[in-house]
């Protein structure tokens, strides 16, 4: 009998224990399969999800804001300041508590003055739970004589930031202390005349960057010991590559955006991205005008539609905005 009670005891101090495991384990909100987002002259072009928060995070390109958005949809104004003129790629930097953002000018947004267009390049760090304002560094002095538009952001291991520039062929590099250099300078970014060059880049793990250069189509491999042997990853095929994403099984999300078909690639590689085959795609829509994407907490992959085409060609009314869950 007082055998039979010792193990009823343990067997419900061993339940309660597993149910406190069970309790204590991280939970993520449900989120929905689409986001719509109601305000005239968005715009919105790079996008992150902020896992320690629970939330996107997204930029306007037109009003030079960040904005939040919770898993129930609730729309909230972040993050900016008087030099943020047209944010283009976000990095949510939750090990550090650090929203990294790029800043251009392409003569669009409300902050754009005459002849402003190629004459901003910052990047912008703000207080990953507050939205203040921690950093602004310059990056235009790396290209005088050269347009410039900072466009997405990667973090490696160590917290050390690189920015891929459209405008000219070069990622900067920005360390732990803020100082800014140039990481590389390489021929084979160059763009074609009044095109877009490089474009969204992602860090993976196994120490490279990987990038995408819109005009030729192509994404380039980059080691972080020596950038300048940077290859093309052979085998993927796609138009105007836009953002990068990482998935959760570290396959490559691409995103094609409105001057290609408007659609979403995911590629994998057996090669350490050598080369690279399909594994999906997602018909989002030209005149959706897709750009980035963003993985959540949930596993998931969402892109945004950024309708920038009506932007670029003068219209600021659009309204309605997307983001989607790509299959």
């Amino acid at each position: 009998m007082k055998n039979y009670i010792l193990l009823s005891a343990f067997s419900i101090l061993s339940i309660a224990c597993n149910n406190d495991d069970k309790d204590s384990k991280p939970k993520h909100p449900s989120l929905q399969e689409k986001y719509t987002i109601n305000e005239i002259g968005v715009y919105p072009e790079g996008i992150d999800y902020d896992s320690k928060n629970e939330k996107f995070l997204y930029g306007s390109m037109y009003k030079g804001t960040v904005y939040s958005l919770s898993p129930k949809g609730e729309v909230k104004s972040f993050a900016t300041s008087s030099k943020l003129v047209l944010p283009t790629g976000l990095f949510t930097d939750e090990v550090r508590n650090r929203l990294i953002v790029a800043n251009a000018d392409l003569g669009i947004s409300q902050k754009s003055t005459e002849g402003s267009a190629g004459s901003v390049a910052t990047v912008a760090i703000f207080n990953l739970d507050t939205g203040a304002l921690i950093k602004e560094i310059d990056l235009k002095n790396f290209t005088p004589g050269a347009g410039s538009c900072p466009n997405d952001i990667a973090v490696d291991s160590n917290g050390i930031i690189y920015v891929t520039d459209s405008f000219s062929p070069v990622i900067y590099k920005i360390d732990n202390n803020y100082t800014a250099s140039v990481f590389l300078n390489n021929a084979l970014f160059e763009p074609a005349a009044g095109a877009f060059g490089l474009n969204g880049i992602v860090f993976h793990p196994d120490g490279y960057l990987l990038a995408a250069k819109s005009d030729t189509a192509k994404i380039f491999k980059i080691p972080l010991s020596n950038p300048q042997n940077s290859t093309e990853v052979t085998g993927m095929q796609f138009a105007s590559p836009d953002g990068l994403e990482l998935d959760k099984d570290n396959n490559l999300v691409v995103v094609e955006n409105g001057l290609g078909l408007g659609k979403s690639y995911t590629f994998k590689s057996t090669d350490n991205w050598a080369s690279a085959s399909k594994v999906s795609e997602t018909n989002i829509g030209k005149d959706e005008f897709p750009t980035t994407a963003a993985l959540a907490s949930d596993g998931n992959v969402y892109v945004i539609n950024s309708k920038l085409g009506k932007l670029l060609g003068g219209d600021q009314s659009q309204s309605t905005f997307v983001i989607q869950k790509i299959k």
